[in-house]
C-alpha cells in the first residue's frame, strides 16, 4: 500500500504543468462562484487563465524528459509528449491573447473549458495505455461540445449536437476496436500491446479492421475523412477564436496519438492512412472550392491540411513524424492567424462573405499584406514556412517510395502537389477581393486597432521566419 501510494506521489511530481492547469481551473470555478461581477471581472478570469498557460507551458519547459511510465504505465512522460504538450500551450496563450485583442466579452465557463481541453490535451499526449486514452480523449471531447454549444442560440446548438453525435459515433467505433486489440492481446497497455501482438500468430486481416476502428477517435480530433463532416457547420456557427483554438489544439492530440497507436500494432498500415491522406485532401479541397464564407472555407481546408499533416507518417520513419510536427508547429501560427484576420475582417464588415471583403486592403494596406501571408502560407508556398512544411513531408514519401516502398506513396506525392495548387484558388480569394475588388460606399469606417496589428504581425513573423530558420523548431522535435 505504502510503495503504491510513494508510486503515485512520485508520478504526480513529474507533472507540475499540468497541476498548473488544475489548480488554474479550480481558481476560475472559485471565482465564478463567489467573485462580483464587476467591471473587472472577465479580465480578472481572463487574466488567470492567460497566467495558467504561460506557467505551465514554463513548467512543461524545464521538465526532463525521463521516458518513464507514470501511475502504473498510463501514462508515459518522453521528449514526444513533452514537444506536443508545448504546442498545445502555446496555441492555448494565442487564443487567449486572440479573445482581448478583439475585446470579446465571455462568460466564465468558456476560460474554464478551454484550460480544460489543454488539461486533457496533455494526458491524452501522455497516453500510453487505452484506458486512458480514452478518458483524456473524451474529456476533450465533451469540453470542445460545451464551447461549441454553449452559446445557445439556435445554429450553435445544431453545430454541438451534429458535432456530439459524429464524436459519440467515432469513440464508439474506436471503443469497439479497442475491444479487439485488448482480446486478441490481452493487454490494455500499448507496450504489452506490441509485445503481445508481435509475439503471436494474430490474423492480419482482424489487425487491420482492430486498428481503423481505433484510429477513428484521434481521427476525429484531426476532422480528418471519413470524421469530417461535423467541421464545416461547427466552424462557422462558433466563435472565431474558440472555433481557431479548435482548428488547431485538438489537430495537436490527435496527430501524435496515431503515431502512438501505428507504432503498437505490427501491420502494413500504408494503404489504409494514404486512403485516409488522399480522402481527406480530396473532400477538402474541392469542397473549399466552392464556398463563398470564408469561415466554412476555412473548416473544409483545415480538412486538406489535415490529410496533409498525416502525410508523414506514412512508414512510420522517425524523419516522418519530425516532418509532421514540424507541419504542426507551423500550422499553429498560420490558423492562429488567418482566423484572427477573419476576426478582424468580421469586425469591420460584419460578415465573413468573400463579396464583403472587397477593398478592404486598399484603405489598411499592411492590414492587408500581413493577411496575405497567413494565405500564402496555408497553400504552402514560400517564403513562408508553410512551403517548408510541405517540402519535409513529400521529401519523407519520395524517400520512402525510392527506398522501395509501395507505389501509393507515388500517387499520395503526386496528388498532393496537385491539390496544393489546386490550393491556390480558395486560399487566394480573400487577397483578391481585399486588394483587387472595389470597396462599397460606407465601408470601413473603423481603423485597425495597435493590438490587433501587433498580435497579426507577430504571428506573420513567426510564419517568415520559420521558412528561413526552420532549425528553431527542428531542434526542439524529440
Amino acid at each position: 500500500m505504502l510503495e503504491q501510494l510513494s508510486h503515485i506521489l512520485t508520478s504526480t511530481s513529474k507533472l507540475n504543468g499540468e497541476i498548473a492547469l488544475f489548480g488554474g481551473i479550480l481558481v476560475l470555478i472559485f471565482i465564478i462562484s463567489f467573485g462580483q461581477r464587476n467591471s473587472k471581472y472577465n479580465t480578472v478570469l481572463w487574466s488567470v487563465s492567460l497566467l495558467t498557460a504561460v506557467l505551465s507551458f514554463a513548467l512543461i519547459y524545464q521538465s526532463d524528459a525521463i521516458d518513464q511510465p507514470l501511475f502504473n504505465s498510463l501514462v508515459l512522460l518522453d521528449s514526444l509528449s513533452i514537444f506536443a504538450k508545448k504546442l498545445v500551450l502555446i496555441a492555448t496563450a494565442l487564443i487567449l491573447i486572440h479573445i482581448k485583442v478583439m475585446k470579446y466579452d465571455l462568460e466564465g465557463e468558456y476560460y474554464i473549458m478551454i484550460l480544460g481541453i489543454a488539461f486533457s490535451l496533455c494526458f491524452l499526449l501522455m497516453a500510453s495505455h487505452l484506458l486512458s486514452m480514452f478518458v483524456a480523449l473524451e474529456s476533450v471531447s465533451l469540453c470542445s461540445y460545451m464551447l461549441v454549444a454553449f452559446n445557445k442560440k439556435a445554429r450553435n446548438l445544431e453545430a454541438g449536437i451534429k458535432y456530439l453525435i459524429f464524436g459519440a459515433t467515432a469513440t464508439a467505433i474506436m471503443l469497439y476496436g479497442s475491444s479487439i486489440l485488448f482480446g486478441l492481446s490481452g493487454n490494455l497497455s500499448f507496450e504489452g500491446i506490441k509485445e503481445a501482438l508481435a509475439s503471436g500468430s494474430n490474423s492480419g486481416l482482424l489487425l487491420q479492421i482492430a486498428l481503423i476502428m481505433v484510429l477513428s477517435g484521434p481521427l476525429f480530433k484531426l476532422a480528418a475523412a471519413p470524421f469530417h463532416i461535423w467541421a464545416p457547420d461547427v466552424y462557422e456557427a462558433t466563435p472565431t477564436p474558440l472555433i481557431s483554438y479548435l482548428a488547431i489544439a485538438p489537430k495537436i492530440g490527435g496527430l501524435f496519438l496515431i503515431y502512438r497507436l501505428l507504432g503498437i500494432v505490427a501491420v502494413d498500415h500504408t494503404f489504409v492512412l494514404a486512403g485516409v491522406i488522399l480522402l481527406s485532401i480530396l473532400i477538402g479541397n474541392f469542397s473549399a472550392l466552392a464556398q463563398t464564407n470564408a469561415k466554412r472555407m476555412m473548416g473544409y481546408s483545415g480538412i486538406a491540411q489535415s490529410g496533409f499533416i498525416l502525410v508523414g507518417l506514412l512508414g512510420l520513419e522517425i524523419t516522418g513524424i519530425r516532418a509532421s510536427a514540424f507541419y504542426m508547429s507551423v500550422y499553429v501560427f498560420m490558423t492562429a492567424g488567418a482566423f484572427l484576420m477573419l476576426d478582424i475582417i468580421e469586425e469591420h464588415t460584419s460578415s465573413y462573405e468573400f463579396k464583403d471583403m472587397a477593398g478592404l486592403s486598399q484603405k489598411f494596406v499592411y492590414f492587408g499584406i500581413v493577411g496575405l501571408i497567413f494565405m500564402v502560407g496555408l497553400t504552402g508556398l514560400p517564403p513562408t514556412s508553410g512551403f517548408t512544411a510541405k517540402f519535409l513531408v513529400f521529401t519523407n514519401v519520395w524517400e520512402q517510395y525510392a527506398n522501395g516502398g509501395h507505389k501509393i506513396l507515388l500517387w499520395v506525392l503526386l496528388f498532393g502537389l496537385i491539390n496544393t495548387a489546386i490550393s491556390i484558388y480558395y486560399y487566394f480569394k480573400i487577397p483578391y477581393f481585399m486588394f483587387l475588388k472595389p470597396p462599397a460606399e460606407k465601408a470601413f469606417d473603423r481603423q485597425v486597432s495597435v493590438p490587433q496589428i501587433v498580435l497579426l504581425t507577430l504571428l506573420a513573423v513567426g510564419v517568415i521566419a520559420l521558412f528561413f530558420a526552420p532549425q528553431w523548431i527542428q531542434n526542439s522535435i524529440f
